[in-house]
C-alpha cells in the first residue's frame, strides 16, 4: 500500500499548478465576464492536460489537476471539458458538460455541450451564455434542438468521475481559503496581537483544515478505486463527494469568518471562493441510496504498482496478510490473547529482528489490527510504542532483560505518564525521582494507566530537576516494589481498565534509568508518535462493523446521518492509510499524528451518537453496548490528548499561526 504521490504525479501537479495559475484569477476586475476565454482553452490544449485520459492518464491524475484549477480560481472549462471528452471520446471541438441537460458550467469559449438522457450520450448547440453566482466560471444554457445520439454511457462510472472532479474542486478551493485565511490572521492584528494567536481564531482554522485534509484523501482515495474498478468505487465516490462537499463549503465559511469584515466584502476573492464552493456543491449529482448504504471497507486485491498511489497490498503485505487470515480460521478459541498472537508471529512484527521483532513494514501492523477488527477478535496488545522506545533508547541490558518477554506477554506492561495535575501538558508532571546513593527514590501519582492491574512492570515518566523539559526522565520498575499502590478507577461506562498508581519512597536502582537523565521528554514524544498509526486502524474496524450494521437495518439506512458517518469512516480510513505510508517511508511527521487523532475523535462520536439514538432500547436497560460504546467515545476526546490541545498541535505547527 502506497498513498503519497509517485514522480510522474508530483510533475502532473507541478504542470497542472502552472496552467492554473497562468489562467487564474488574483483580483474581482480578472473575473468573467472579462476573461480571455480562447487563452483558457488554448492553455489546456498545448499542456496536454485535456488528452490525459487519452494518454492513459488515470482519474487520480484528472483529480490532481482539478485541485490545482480550484485552489488558482481558475476560469478554466477543466471539468466540463474533461467530462464532455469522457463522453464522446477525443476531439478536436471544445466540448464542455451538461450535468442535467440545461446548464452546462465550466462553458467559457465552449463550442458545443455533450449530456447523458435515457442512458445515451447526446451532444448539442449551445443555446446562450450565462453568468452564475459562482463568478469564477461561466455556464451556457442548452435547448434539446440539434441533439445526436453518440452510443450508451457508463451512467454510474460517469457520475462517480463526475462527484469525484467536482469533490477536488471543493478541496482544492477550501484548502486555499483556510491557506488565505491563515496568511491574514498572521498579519492582522488586534488587542496588541495577530488574531491567529487568538486560541478560538487557531481552534476554527484547526477544524476546517482536519476537514479538508481528510475530504482531500477520501476524494483521492476513491479516485483510485475508480481507476481500478474496485467493487466499492461507485459507493467510495458518492462518499467522498458528499465529505468534500462538507468540508469544501464549510472551509470557505470558515475562512470568510477569519477575515472579518473584509470577508464580506465584494473586493476580496474570499466571498469568490465561498460561492465556487456553493456551486460546486449546487452541481453535484445527487448518489443513489443504494450507493450511500453500501458496505463500507473493501480491501483492494492484486499486486500493487512500483510508483506512486496505490492502495492495494504490495507482495510482502499480501503473503503477511493471507498468513494472519489463515491463521485466525484455525485459531477460534481465545484463552491468552497476547501470548496467543505473540507465538504465532503477529506481535512485533515491525520491530527489527535484532530486537527480537520481525523486521516487517509498519503496514503489516495495521494489517493486524484491519483483520482482528474485521474478524471479531480483541484488539492486539497495546505495547509497539513501548516495545519501540525500549528498543531506541535501552541499554544492551535492558534491551535483552525486557523485550523479549515485553513482546511475547509474558510480562505485562503499562505506561506511566498522566498525573492528577498533569494530563495533556506532560512538561507539568510533579512525580519526583530523587538520587540517593545509587538508588532513585520515587514518590508521587499517576492516573488513568490503562491495564495497570493487569501489568507487572510500568514505564513511569518522572521529574529529576525542575527544568519543565529538560527536568524529566524515564525509569522501569516493577509495579510490586515496595511502596507501590494501585486502586482501580471505575469510568462511566462500568470498565475498570483504568488505574491510579501511587508512589510512596519507592526505591530503584540507577540502571533503571531508560535513556540518560533529562531525556524523558525526547522519550515520551517518541513513544507518542509510535501510539497512534498502525492501532488505528482497528478501530476503524471496529467503526466499519458498527456502521455496517446500520447500513444493513433497512429502517435506518437511508437516514442521511447515518450515510454522513459512515462517508465519514471513510475518510478516516484514507486519511489514516496516508500516516501509515509516510511512516513506512521514513517521512512521518508527528504533528499529523494531531490530525488523525481529531478525525478519529469525530468519527468515533459521530458513529456512536448515530447508533445510540438508533437504539431505541439502549437507555432502558441497566447496561448496553450502544450506551457503553457512547460514554467511552465521549471520553475520546480527552484520552490521547485532548481535542483542544490537538487543534493547537495543528493550528501552530501545521498550518503556522504563532503562540499567544
Amino acid at each position: 500500500m502506497r498513498t503519497s504521490l509517485g514522480e510522474i504525479e508530483t510533475a502532473l501537479v507541478s504542470l497542472a499548478r502552472s496552467v492554473a495559475i497562468d489562467t487564474g484569477v488574483s483580483s474581482i476586475e480578472e473575473l468573467p465576464p472579462f476573461a480571455d476565454a480562447d487563452k483558457a482553452w488554448s492553455a489546456l490544449e498545448s499542456s496536454g492536460l485535456l488528452s490525459l485520459r487519452d494518454d492513459g492518464g488515470s482519474v487520480l491524475d484528472l483529480i490532481l489537476c482539478a485541485e490545482q484549477f480550484a485552489a488558482a480560481l481558475s476560469a478554466s472549462p477543466f471539468i466540463g471539458a474533461v467530462l464532455g471528452r469522457e463522453l464522446v471520446g477525443a476531439t478536436s471541438e471544445r466540448i464542455v458538460t451538461s450535468l442535467d441537460g440545461h446548464i452546462a458550467p465550466d462553458a467559457l469559449g465552449a463550442e458545443r455541450v455533450a449530456f447523458v438522457r435515457a442512458g445515451h450520450t447526446h451532444v448539442t448547440n449551445s443555446d446562450s451564455v450565462i453568468l452564475t453566482a459562482d463568478r469564477s466560471r461561466v455556464a451556457m444554457t442548452t435547448t434539446s434542438s440539434d441533439v445526436t445520439a453518440i452510443s450508451a454511457a457508463d451512467e454510474a462510472g460517469f457520475l462517480a468521475l463526475t462527484q469525484l472532479l467536482l469533490g477536488a474542486d471543493l478541496v482544492g478551493n477550501g484548502i486555499a481559503a483556510i491557506e488565505d485565511a491563515v496568511s491574514y490572521a498572521c498579519e492582522r492584528e488586534q488587542f496588541g496581537a495577530p488574531v491567529g494567536s487568538f486560541q478560538a481564531v487557531q481552534h476554527l482554522l484547526a477544524d476546517a483544515w482536519v476537514d479538508l485534509v481528510a475530504a482531500r484523501n477520501s476524494v483521492r482515495s476513491a479516485a483510485w478505486k475508480l481507476g481500478n474498478s474496485t467493487s466499492d468505487a461507485h459507493s467510495a465516490a458518492a462518499r467522498a463527494a458528499l465529505v468534500a462537499s462538507e468540508a469544501g463549503v464549510r472551509g470557505c465559511e470558515t475562512a470568510t469568518q477569519i477575515l472579518g469584515g473584509i470577508g464580506h466584502t465584494w473586493e476580496h476573492l474570499t466571498s469568490v471562493r465561498l460561492r465556487r464552493a456553493l456551486m460546486s456543491r449546487a452541481l453535484l449529482p445527487a448518489p443513489s441510496e443504494e450507493l450511500l448504504c453500501a458496505r463500507i471497507g473493501v480491501t483492494p486485491t492484486g499486486a500493487a504498482l512500483d510508483d506512486g498511489f496505490d492502495l492495494r497490498d504490495d507482495v510482502v503485505e499480501a503473503s503477511f496478510r493471507a498468513r494472519l487470515q489463515t491463521w485466525l480460521s484455525t485459531n477460534p478459541v481465545i484463552t491468552d490473547w497476547h501470548r496467543q498472537l505473540a507465538a504465532a508471529g503477529f506481535v512485533g512484527v515491525s520491530m527489527p529482528t535484532e530486537a527480537g521483532g520481525f523486521g516487517l513494514p509498519v503496514t503489516c501492523e495495521a494489517i493486524v489490527s484491519e483483520e482482528l477488527g474485521d474478524n471479531g477478535f480483541p484488539s492486539p496488545p497495546a505495547i509497539a510504542h513501548l516495545a519501540h522506545a525500549l528498543a531506541e533508547f535501552g541499554t544492551t541490558e535492558q534491551r535483552e532483560v525486557h523485550l523479549a518477554r515485553m513482546l511475547d506477554g509474558s510480562v505485562r506492561w503499562c505506561q506511566g505518564f498522566s498525573e492528577p495535575g498533569a494530563g495533556s501538558d506532560l512538561a507539568a508532571v510533579r512525580t519526583r525521582a530523587n538520587i540517593d546513593g545509587d538508588d532513585f527514590v520515587i514518590n508521587g501519582r499517576k492516573i488513568w494507566t490503562s491495564e495497570a492491574f493487569q501489568s507487572e512492570w510500568i514505564l513511569l515518566l518522572c521529574r529529576t530537576n525542575e527544568h519543565p523539559h529538560r527536568g524529566l526522565s524515564v525509569l522501569l520498575l516493577p509495579l510490586n516494589s515496595p511502596g507501590i499502590e494501585v486502586s482501580t478507577i471505575i469510568t462511566a461506562w462500568g470498565s475498570e481498565e483504568f488505574a491510579e498508581v501511587s508512589f510512596t519512597d519507592v526505591r530503584v536502582p540507577k540502571s533503571a534509568l531508560l535513556g540518560v537523565e533529562g531525556q524523558g521528554w525526547e522519550i515520551a514524544m517518541s513513544l507518542l508518535a509510535v501510539e497512534r498509526g498502525p492501532a488505528d486502524i482497528g478501530w476503524i474496524s471496529k467503526f466499519r462493523g458498527t456502521a455496517s450494521a446500520l447500513l444493513s437495518d433497512p429502517t435506518i439506512a437511508s437516514r442521511p446521518d447515518v450515510q454522513r458517518v459512515a462517508a465519514w469512516i471513510e475518510a478516516l480510513d484514507a486519511t489514516v492509510a496516508v500516516t501509515l505510508t509516510d511512516r513506512r517511508n521514513g517521512t512521518f511527521d508527528s504533528t499529523s499524528g494531531s490530525i488523525d487523532k481529531l478525525l478519529m475523535t469525530k468519527v468515533d462520536q459521530l458513529l456512536h451518537d448515530v447508533a445510540l439514538q438508533s437504539d431505541s432500547q439502549a437507555l432502558f436497560q441497566e447496561t448496553s453496548e450502544s450506551l457503553e460504546r457512547y460514554l467511552w467515545a465521549r471520553a475520546a476526546s480527552v484520552f490521547g490528548g485532548t481535542s483542544q490541545i490537538q487543534k493547537n498541535i495543528v493550528a501552530q505547527r501545521i498550518l503556522g499561526l504563532p503562540r499567544s
